[in-house]
């Protein structure tokens, strides 16, 4: 596995609605072309492609990790008072054995029976740490709740919530996410992610959130403007405000992440950790 640049842990399919553009087989195809030697996959709210995954992986040689991207909320039983709207963000969880497979399962689950929102599962940090045995966090892209804080100039807070999942899952199993995406509030964002893993004695992880196999114009894929969901255009074309959301090859990562190439070397250090054998046919 030393011989590959990194692996992409934060990937999402076309289970991932209205922000994933690939089908889970042709993924893994480009995974295996580039030599990378595992492949995450980590769509929001669901974990509907894992078994899918699992056997695509399995078959072209590279190891598949499981993971979901779940919509966090201070309380997933809390109700909206009129007018008003619940703060919900992204936080990335990736199974690092068996028990942390179930324990997504019962997360994401628990996230369409005890706290749909907006059509949203939910889940919150009291669910996350009963249901966290096995997980791994990784800190979060733009729309995650450390970048929110970072962005509305409140860093405090943001670290208050990495000390909290750091709580919940222990400072072992939680990595902070540093990104190259084009976007000058990521450039921002970056500075702080990486002082605080600096204060904090924690490993940098490089990421692009990938939604497309190949890189593609931003006419031709959804619009994300920090990773916030906005209104599909009159055409229903799916665009981006940047064309960097794609699976990128280990050369292009390596550029991307020149600043931080040890953030290179996390993604594989992550993928060595992550065990999960799913049972298939089993009668």
């Amino acid at each position: 596995m030393t011989e590959a640049a990194c692996a992409h842990l934060h990937v999402h399919s076309e289970y991932s609605l209205l922000d994933g553009a690939c089908k889970i087989d042709r993924l893994v195809e480009r995974a295996a072309a580039f030599g990378q030697p595992a492949l995450g996959l980590t769509d929001h709210g669901v974990m509907n492609g894992a078994v899918e995954l699992y056997k695509a992986a399995r078959k072209a040689g590279i190891k598949p990790i499981v993971g979901c991207e779940v919509y966090f909320v201070d309380d997933h039983a809390a109700v909206a008072a009129p007018g008003q709207r619940i703060e919900r963000n992204h936080l990335t969880l990736l199974a690092a054995s068996d028990v942390g497979y179930r324990n997504l399962v019962k997360l994401s689950s628990a996230g369409f029976l005890e706290g749909l929102q907006r059509g949203r599962p939910t889940v919150d940090m009291a669910q996350i740490e009963l249901h966290g045995a096995g997980v791994i966090a990784l800190s979060g892209c733009l729309a995650s709740r450390l970048c929110a804080r970072i962005a509305d100039g409140r860093v405090g807070d943001g670290r208050e919530h990495i000390d909290q999942l750091i709580g919940a899952l222990g400072a072992e199993n939680v990595y902070f996410e540093v990104q190259k995406n084009g976007l000058a509030l990521q450039d921002r964002c970056n500075v702080e992610i990486v002082r605080m893993a600096r204060e904090l004695g924690r490993p940098l992880v490089a990421r692009v959130t990938s939604t497309i196999c190949a890189a593609r114009t931003t006419t031709t894929t959804r619009r994300c403007s920090a990773c916030r969901r906005r209104a599909l255009s009159p055409s229903r074309k799916m665009t981006f405000e940047t064309n960097e959301f794609y699976l990128k090859d280990s050369a292009e990562m390596a550029s991307a992440f020149a600043e931080w190439p040890e953030a290179l070397e996390t993604t594989l250090e992550i993928a060595s950790r992550c065990e999960v054998e799913i049972e298939l046919d089993r009668s």
